[in-house]
């Protein structure tokens, strides 16, 4: 039996389906007792693991090299494969220095609180590697023998002792547990990518077992400083490096109730006060002075979750106490929050972690429309905006509706000449702009079918439309809806609007196809002008309707007795039936025309049929014929929506 084989068959390979095969082999061939060592390549990071079957992870950028080394308990005897020898039990130092973390071992000895472990109590020693004490030491300084046994320092060793023996399956995915320093806590957590920290150092080897306890080795010094026995709140205020951020906190009390009432801790991302310098004082005042503006960019601030960046191994997306997300990763460069680099600056606290961060986050809600459109990356509409003189007047206008077409819709619609005359042309730059935006916020849960607005020239105006599953304005579709600015609603179209202020007649006439169709509308309002005047040529432009128009090709196909009829007999002239649409959208001033192929007549509508075969008085006969002209209603309304779309 092979090696493949033998694993199929005792369900390895089975229970781990994303572990090649050539992996499983080479673990084998390790022999018993060995455990997988993930090495980064370009670094000293290892991270041990407790399995023999692993599958190379990407941390950072760089995917890891697996080594094997010995199991925790077991060492190599010399003429024998694998790890056959049982390690002998010291004490948590002894262990701590036997795993990689002599030089934290040398200070607990120096300092004196070795000699208290041997007093018989059982603790867990979060031990920091060499690595990790050597960074400590370049940070902070080197640690003058003459004061190593000072208070500083042994409140710096007892922070990394828990009074109990904690193995890793006792942790949670957060677990607050008292440190042997009075009044501080140590803070673990567990991650979904297999990362797993105290006090936001990562665990690289765990469950060393000792004499007296365990030992977990972790990749930096808990500094007792960065803990703070206080809500994640009080601590930026008490903080002084945060005296903006603080100010703004006691401007609104929605976010901190939130925080302060939640069962799970939070991460704030705090701009320092240097942050905050990075925007315009007028920009901070407003956002200051809009209650609403205020708690939007408070929330884009905060994850409902404890986020700790060593955790952060690729590119991650967080759910913020409003309504967007931001995004963590790392690379080979380091750890970024929305594309800015983050140093290891934080503190914690009872109910969650405070990065400090060097720029401000600014949620949509906060900024303006016309930012809200460069971060869509709409260029060739804003180029015109720009080429129209209108980015100031945007920047401070208040409560308006930009309606710009997508990239696609601009490249497809707009010749390259046109584009390069508005380039050169101010006014007809202007007259294009000003004609793709409208007075008011105007989000789609408030939108309703006709609703006539004015454009910001003042004199256009135009129409929403409301279709089955979107929204549309004139003849475009709304593909991106309601980005809410500070000043503003952003929608982003399918095309761009090209509007109409002549009535459909005048329309219909420039186009020279529906000579009989305008002839047949005269005849109606000559015989009816008071019943049909409205509909056929409404006197106000907050009017809309749709038509369904025949060409003068489709009367053509008409006898001459059905036309003589249609041009007579009113009543026969205003029924409706099926037709095709072959052209959609003829914009006017009265609504929008669609062009179809054959005229519409009452003896051919299937729903007249029945009611003609029907109508002998019975109420059966009545509601067949009423339920079929709703759906022949509901199916012309399907395919101006499908036509739109």
């Amino acid at each position: 039996m092979n090696v493949i084989t033998f694993l199929l068959t005792v369900g390895v390979v089975s229970a781990n389906p994303s572990i090649p095969w050539w992996n499983i082999k080479a673990a084998q061939e390790q022999g018993p007792n060995v455990c997988v060592v993930e090495q980064v390549p370009g670094t000293n990071r290892n991270y041990y693991t407790e399995c023999k079957y692993w599958r190379p992870r990407t941390i950072c950028g760089n995917e890891t090299i697996i080594k094997y080394e010995c199991c925790e308990g077991y060492e190599m005897v010399p003429g024998q494969l694998g790890c056959t020898g049982v390690s002998p039990l010291t004490d948590v130092v002894e262990t701590a220095r036997n795993a990689g973390a002599g030089k934290f071992a040398d200070f607990l000895e120096k300092t004196g609180v070795a000699t208290e472990l041997k007093q018989g109590l059982t603790v867990t020693l979060f031990a920091p590697s060499d690595e990790a004490f050597d960074a400590y030491v370049k940070t902070y300084g080197a640690i003058k023998p003459e004061k190593i046994t000072s208070e500083k320092y042994r409140k710096l060793a007892m922070h990394h002792f828990v009074d109990r023996k904690l193995l890793s399956d006792q942790w949670g995915a957060d677990k607050l547990i008292d440190s042997k320093l009075s009044r501080h806590k140590i803070r673990i957590n567990k991650y979904s990518n297999g990362m797993e920290t105290v006090n936001c150092e990562l665990i690289i080897r765990k469950n060393q077992q000792a004499t007296n306890g365990v030992v977990h080795i972790i990749d930096g010094v808990l500094i007792p400083d960065r803990y703070k026995n206080m809500g994640i709140v009080e601590a930026i205020i008490a903080d002084g490096r945060f005296n903006v951020l603080a100010k703004a906190l006691n401007n609104t009390n929605s976010i901190v109730e939130r925080i302060k009432n939640s069962d799970v801790p939070h991460t704030f991302f705090a701009p320092s006060d240097e942050a905050f310098q990075k925007i315009p004082w007028s920009r901070w005042r407003k956002i200051l002075e809009d209650k609403d503006t205020l708690e939007a960019f408070l929330a884009n601030h905060v994850i409902s979750h404890v986020v700790c960046l060593s955790g952060v191994i690729s590119e991650h997306h967080a759910k913020t106490l409003g309504p967007q997300r931001l995004t963590l990763d790392c690379t080979s460069r380091g750890r970024s929050l929305e594309g800015q680099r983050l140093r290891q600056d934080f503190l914690h606290g009872l109910d969650g972690l405070v990065y400090l961060i060097d720029d401000v986050l600014l949620p949509d809600r906060a900024k303006t429309v016309t930012e809200l459109a460069k971060d869509e990356k709409l260029g060739t509409f804003m180029q015109v905006v720009k080429n129209a003189g209108l980015e100031d007047a945007f920047e401070n206008f208040d409560s308006y509706t930009l309606l710009a077409p997508s990239e696609a819709a601009m490249y497809s619609a707009i010749p390259d000449a046109e584009l390069k005359h508005m380039g050169t042309d101010r006014e007809k730059a202007k007259e294009f702009v000003l004609n793709h935006a409208v007075f008011g916020k105007h989000t789609t849960d408030s939108i309703y079918d006709n609703q006539v607005v004015m454009s910001l020239d003042e004199k256009t105006p135009l129409r929403f439309q409301v279709y089955r599953g979107s929204v549309g304005i004139e003849d475009a579709v709304i593909e991106k809806a309601d980005k809410q600015g500070s000043n503003g609603v952003l929608h982003v179209i399918n095309k761009v609007l090209r509007t109409n202020n002549n009535s459909l007649d005048d329309v219909l006439k420039t186009n020279g196809n529906f000579s009989i169709w305008l002839q047949a509308m005269d005849k109606l309002l000559e015989i009816q002008p008071a019943e049909f005047q409205e509909f056929i040529r409404p006197s106000e432009s907050t009017v809309a309707y749709t038509y369904f128009v025949p060409s003068d090709r489709a009367f053509e196909q008409l006898d001459q007795a059905k036309l003589d009829r249609l041009m007579n007999d009113s009543t026969y002239l205003t029924k409706v039936n099926d037709a095709r649409i072959i052209r959609c959208d003829i914009l006017s001033r009265n609504g929008v025309a669609h062009e179809i192929n054959k005229v519409l007549l009452p003896e051919n509508s299937p729903h007249s049929r029945r009611y003609l075969r029907r109508n002998r008085g019975s109420r059966r006969a009545d509601r067949t014929r009423l339920l079929s002209s709703r759906s022949d209603t509901l199916r012309s309304r399907d395919i101006i929506t499908n036509e739109q779309q």
